[in-house]
C-alpha cells in the first residue's frame, strides 16, 4: 500500500533484484563448470547452455534407463515443456555427445541485451513527468 511513487519504486527494486539474480545465474552457467558436466556427453552444451538446462538434461538423462526409445513410455513432456531432449531421445546419444541443436535456443542465450542495461531503468520523478493529468 501506498501512493504512485512508493509503489513505482518497489516494483523497480524488485526488478533490479531478479536482473542482478539472472545476471548471476548467467555467469555461473559461463565459468563455473560442475564436476557432473565434465564428461563428454555435456561437451557441446557447458558454457553454451544455462545450468538450470544442464541439470534438467542431467535428471532426464537418469530416465533412460526405464524409457530406452519408447516414446510412448517417455511422454516426451521434457522437450514439449522446456525445449530439452526427452529420455526417449537421450537414448540415442548413450555415451557420445548432446549436439547443441538438441536444446531450444532459449536455453543458450546467457547474456542480456544492451537495451536493458542499468542506464535504462526507470525511476519515479523522471516517470511522474511523463504522466500529464
Amino acid at each position: 500500500m501506498g501512493d504512485l511513487c512508493t509503489c513505482w519504486d518497489a516494483f523497480n527494486n524488485v526488478l533490479v533484484f531478479q536482473h542482478n539474480e539472472i545476471k548471476s545465474s548467467f555467469d555461473m552457467s559461463l565459468h563455473v563448470i560442475g564436476l557432473m558436466f565434465k564428461v563428454t556427453l555435456y561437451k557441446h552444451l557447458v558454457g553454451v547452455v544455462s545450468k538450470y538446462a544442464l541439470m534438467h538434461i542431467t535428471e532426464e538423462f537418469e530416465r533412460v534407463r526405464h524409457v530406452g526409445f519408447d516414446s510412448e513410455h517417455c511422454g516426451c513432456v521434457l522437450r514439449a515443456t522446456h525445449g530439452f531432449p526427452c529420455a526417449c531421445e537421450l537414448v540415442r546419444y548413450g555415451m557420445g555427445i548432446i549436439p547443441l541443436n538438441e536444446v531450444h535456443v532459449m536455453w543458450t542465450r546467457l547474456s542480456f541485451s544492451e537495451i536493458l542495461s542499468s542506464d535504462y531503468l526507470l525511476s519515479c520523478p523522471f516517470n511522474m513527468n511523463l504522466i500529464s493529468f
